[in-house]
């Protein structure tokens, strides 16, 4: 392990130290309020710290004691708004910290990762617009670094994994104005025997004071989500002991994780580790919002791309005693909160850079993301809680047509992961554009005929429900069905679709079976689909977005019209991802 020592910008009246091998950080504030344009009013000088209580439903400050705020998102591709502009945003993100920081002004904000990739701008800027836009989140006019500000690493950090592309990484931890932490990750010498990632905003851990609190904070990343040729990701739990054990050591009243992984191996952590592990654990990966208990210590998720954020109100009162506290789900929708004009300006010179680029280098004029490429008649269900979640439309046409792509060499089921389609957005009924295209492939997708059995098959839907909701491996379909029951979490009642009608898979069935190579690929993680392989790839073809251009222009003016068809059959007839709170007790 390499071993650094160094000395980086001041934290109020402290300076943090980094001893990676050691394991000890500290980050001391003065206890000051930090507050620049950050916590006045709203337009209209009407939001005050009461009405921002009311607004938000947070929970009530205790009488006495200290308290104070934190704000937490996770999975943020992009830098502007969904649904033309009406969800998410960082610009509604700058604007709700500014106004829950009326109430704590000393509010810490953290991001659980996959920020840098994958995305259509960044697949032109290696995430540089992310990163430029994060950076204001703390409102500030100047360059320093914004000390309440916290990000771990997701897997898709390390989307760009050869030995030769840590730079891009390192480049992007070096931009930013706020600390990275990564609590299990070694990131391997270069050969002037210096970590080929290192910067001094990258820490293992950290303490922060805020509203009197010593909050200390680490971040962890799952190890089996990542394959990195200059990194190496430790031991989940272990990582977290150490962490916690080296937090309290330097006095911290509250742990934080921000961590990047499942819930079941976050609730794990919580229910393995109990008071030898953090207080809360702020997470992300799944892209749905998430409530787990474990006794008295909470695992919390956001919605992806901020369509909502977890605020948590952290209490000590006078005797001592820690109060963790949620706000219920907040949703960035509207006007509620405003987008800040000055992140909204930034972005908006993002775009339009890189529609110029990108129109330029692909030899099409001016506004060509515009460009009607067909129409659909139904909506295309793209939205993430979705499409992560049950059987879509959108889903059901893109399967259909990599199905049809192999028909002539006996075809008979097609499945792709939910995680190669990330536009994350509904498609209403009307025209499809070049944007809306390249936003739902944001990776190439070359399809692969394999040949299985139904034993495969059935491992295969097996894969696909663990997890539920939220994960990218859940998968949509064609050819096939079976019944998803959400409480057991299995899959079951397999039937191959034919045209004489449904019939169930036999486990020595011979089954010609259409996906995207990245499910077949021993060089990715292949999203846990390890019962699949090269040596089952009988035939290969062109990519599966070219695909779907020309179907497009076949069918004309006429469009598409896509609807759902009981592929995926629910056992619970109210099934929905409602967020409500849940028990780790009952996560397998």
């Amino acid at each position: 392990m390499v071993s650094i020592r160094i000395a980086v910008p001041r934290c109020g009246s402290a300076v943090v130290i980094l001893a990676l091998a050691a394991g000890l950080s500290a980050c001391h504030s003065t206890g000051q309020p930090n507050r620049p344009a950050s916590s006045q009013p709203t337009a209209g000088g009407q939001t005050t710290a009461a009405s921002v209580v009311e607004k938000y439903r947070l929970p009530p400050a205790p009488r006495g004691g200290r308290t104070t705020l934190v704000m937490a998102i996770n999975d943020v591709y992009r830098i502007a708004g969904l649904e033309n502009g009406t969800a998410g945003g960082l610009a509604r993100v700058r604007t709700l910290r500014r106004e829950l920081e009326l109430e704590a002004p000393e509010l810490l904000l953290t991001h659980a990762g996959d920020a840098i990739f994958p995305s259509f701008m960044s697949r032109t800027y290696d995430g540089e617009q992310m990163i430029d836009v994060l950076n204001l989140l703390d409102g500030k006019d100047d360059d320093s670094l914004d000390e309440r500000m916290f990000l771990t690493f997701g897997n898709h950090e390390f989307d760009k994994s050869d030995l030769d592309e840590a730079g891009i990484l390192d480049e992007r931890v070096r931009q930013s104005r706020f600390r990275w932490l990564a609590g299990n990750i070694e990131f391997k010498a270069g050969t002037d025997g210096n970590p080929l990632v290192a910067a001094p905003n990258l820490l293992p851990w950290t303490v922060v004071e805020s509203g009197g609190i010593r909050v200390g904070i680490f971040g962890l990343l799952g190890p089996e989500l990542v394959d990195a040729e200059y990194a190496d990701v430790g031991g989940y739990q272990a990582a977290a002991r150490r962490a916690t054990a080296a937090l309290r050591q330097l006095n911290a009243e509250v742990v934080i994780g921000l961590t990047h992984h499942f819930v079941e191996d976050d609730c794990a952590l919580l229910s393995a580790l109990g008071d030898e592990g953090p207080d809360l654990i702020l997470g992300g990966h799944e892209h749905a919002e998430q409530r787990f208990k474990a006794g008295e210590r909470w695992l919390l998720k956001a919605d992806a791309d901020a369509r909502s954020a977890t605020v948590v109100r952290i209490s000590i009162d006078e005797t001592g005693r820690l109060s963790i506290e949620p706000a219920p789900r907040i949703e960035l929708a509207h006007d509620s909160p405003r987008d800040d004009p000055r992140v909204e300006e930034r972005v908006a010179q993002w775009q339009k850079k890189h529609d110029e680029s990108y129109c330029t280098s692909h030899n099409q004029a001016p506004g060509c993301l515009d460009d009607r490429l067909g129409v659909t008649r139904t909506v295309l269900v793209a939205e993430e809680s979705k499409i992560r979640a049950y059987e879509t439309s959108l889903g059901n046409w893109l399967t259909d047509l990599m199905l049809a792509a192999f028909r002539d060499q006996g075809a008979q089921v097609a499945f792709i992961n939910s995680g190669s389609l990330r536009l994350n957005q509904n498609v209403v009924p009307g025209p499809i554009s070049l944007a809306d295209l390249e936003g739902i492939f944001q990776y190439p997708s070359p399809l692969r005929l394999l040949r299985i059995d139904g034993a495969t098959l059935q491992k295969v839907v097996d894969r696909a429900v663990e997890q539920w909701p939220g994960s990218g491996h859940w998968l949509q379909i064609a050819g096939f069905s079976y019944l998803h029951d959400s409480t057991a979490a299995t899959a079951t009642e397999l039937m191959l679709l034919t045209a004489d009608g449904p019939r169930a898979v036999k486990a020595d069935d011979q089954i010609m079976a259409v996906t995207v190579d990245y499910l077949v690929n021993p060089k990715r993680d292949q999203d846990g689909y390890t019962m699949l392989s090269r040596e089952q790839v009988v035939a290969q073809t062109g990519d599966l977005k070219r695909i779907a251009l020309a179907a497009l222009a076949a069918v004309g003016e006429g469009g598409i019209a896509p609807k759902t068809e009981d592929r995926i059959r629910l056992a619970n007839s109210s099934e929905e991802n409602s967020g409500g709170i849940r028990l780790c007790a009952d996560v397998d």
